[in-house]
């Protein structure tokens, strides 16, 4: 067994980066790219060279856009971390003549080459179809950027553009600009020696405390028929706009997030079919809890369990316990995933991939954050005065994900997956389930349960 060693001057994993190793090395290295894009049409006079002094700044102030890996991961799951160096230097804006009507098909060219991560995790492209039309083409690896970046990234874009175009003019009034974080000191700080002793500590009481709840214990199904290339179909959770409103309504009544009021309901609707008092259900949480920490880039979720007691009660009670339990898990956004689960699952952490849903019965995803209700990622804004910004929606056709060996399937197939979002004035989503491991008809029941919920929580306002 070969192991991908680091140089010695290399930076260590951040917290928030651990998962995403972990989800990484669940795969093939040939398998689809775990990239988020940025691809947005930009119709009006744009001045070329203001775009790439703007994107220069960022990467210049946002020390996570100018990581690179010391050395590419190995075929071998168990391969450790590579370690990462930063570049002082940002990259280059490369920029592509194409005509109108090849666009799509070029941005999907582009979005189809993998990043080289030992070079760098960001890649910028322009494409110009003509004086006023060019489709920016971003790249940027999982391992520093996600979605609760991409606001962010271009309210910074549309910030620094317009500052070179029109001074004094800006294109985001009222939005607080302090300085970031430096990322690359966030590594640093949580790997001296005392800030890892605290961690150890807590995470030991973080994995009795989820053993405690059954996370060793997955919900039953058929083991055998799951194979490395997981199939997944889905049930609704469609919410009408009149139901939301009074979802919404209890949930300001209760003073908790309406992400609370959903992990309740759907903690009890699953407890309800599987005969389950403790359930441990996974969500997200960004945990910018500082001025400083909401203007930094690669500052993205991190992946927490939540241990719940499912078992009756009055209502009220029940979704305030849900709502200190997101509170209490949003407080361990800092431990690296790595450090539970190998406390967990009795595992070095070299012995094979962690797969991110493996110590949880459920999984929440309302926008990837914690507590927040979607914005309009797709809604069109202004780069400068006469320059329209309106996202795109482009993706390059890749091979459907197969895990690296049936252990890391199976530990993603025995968990249910939910993603919620806010359209038109109703919550929608989805109840993923794999279809060899769980049986159809009992996910159906789980969903009778969840509107069932959803009724009395809504219903009693």
């Amino acid at each position: 067994m070969t192991h991908t060693s680091a140089s010695a001057d290399a930076l260590p994993l951040y917290s928030r980066q651990d998962w995403c190793w972990q989800w990484m090395r669940s795969y093939p290295v040939d398998s689809a790219p775990i990239e988020s894009t940025e691809t947005l049409l930009l119709r009006g006079p744009l001045d070329v060279g203001a775009l790439r002094d703007a994107l220069a700044e960022i990467e210049t102030r946002h020390d996570a856009l100018r990581l690179r890996l010391t050395a590419l991961p190995g075929p071998d799951p168990s391969a450790v971390w590579p370690g990462q160096t930063l570049r002082p230097d940002p990259g280059r804006l490369t920029t592509v003549r194409v005509r109108p009507e090849e666009l799509t098909a070029e941005a999907k060219r582009i979005l189809g080459r993998p990043l080289d991560l030992t070079d760098r995790m960001v890649r910028a492209t322009l494409l110009r179809a003509g004086e006023r039309e060019h489709l920016l083409v971003v790249q940027l690896h999982h391992l520093i950027f996600d979605g609760s970046c991409h606001h962010l990234f271009r309210a910074l874009l549309a910030e620094a553009y317009t500052r070179r175009v029109a001074p004094g003019r800006s294109a985001t009034p009222g939005t607080r600009r302090t300085e970031p974080e430096s990322y690359t000191g966030l590594i640093r700080r949580e790997r001296e020696p005392e800030a890892r002793s605290r961690v150890r500590k807590r995470a030991a009481v973080l994995a009795a405390e989820l053993r405690a709840h059954g996370t060793r214990e997955p919900l039953p199904g058929d083991a055998a028929a799951v194979v490395a290339d997981t199939r997944f179909a889905s049930v609704s959770l469609d919410l009408t706009a009149d139901r939301t409103r009074r979802l919404l309504r209890r949930s300001r009544a209760e003073r908790v997030t309406p992400h609370t009021v959903l992990l309740a309901a759907l903690a009890r609707a699953v407890a309800t079919e599987y005969g389950r008092d403790r359930l441990v259900c996974s969500v997200y949480t960004h945990g910018r809890t500082s001025p400083a920490a909401h203007e930094t880039l690669g500052l993205f979720s991190n992946v927490v369990s939540v241990p719940l007691e499912t078992a009756g009660g009055p209502l009220p009670e029940y979704v305030r316990s849900v709502h200190e339990g997101v509170r209490r898990a949003s407080d361990t956004a800092d431990l690296p995933f790595t450090e539970v689960a190998s406390r967990i699952l009795d595992r070095p952490s070299d012995d094979g991939a962690y797969c991110r849903s493996a110590l949880a019965h459920l999984e929440l995803r309302l926008t990837g954050v914690t507590g927040l209700l979607p914005v309009d990622q797709y809604r069109s804004t202004a780069l400068a005065p006469e320059v329209e910004v309106i996202p795109q929606i482009i993706t390059a056709d890749h091979p459907v994900p197969v895990f690296n060996g049936l252990e890391r399937a199976l530990a993603c197939a025995a968990t249910l997956f939910t993603d919620m979002r806010l359209k038109g004035g109703a919550l929608i989503g989805e109840l993923w389930f794999e279809r060899g491991y769980h049986d159809a008809e009992r996910i159906a029941r789980v969903a009778e349960n969840y509107h069932d919920f959803v009724g009395l929580l809504s219903d009693d306002v």
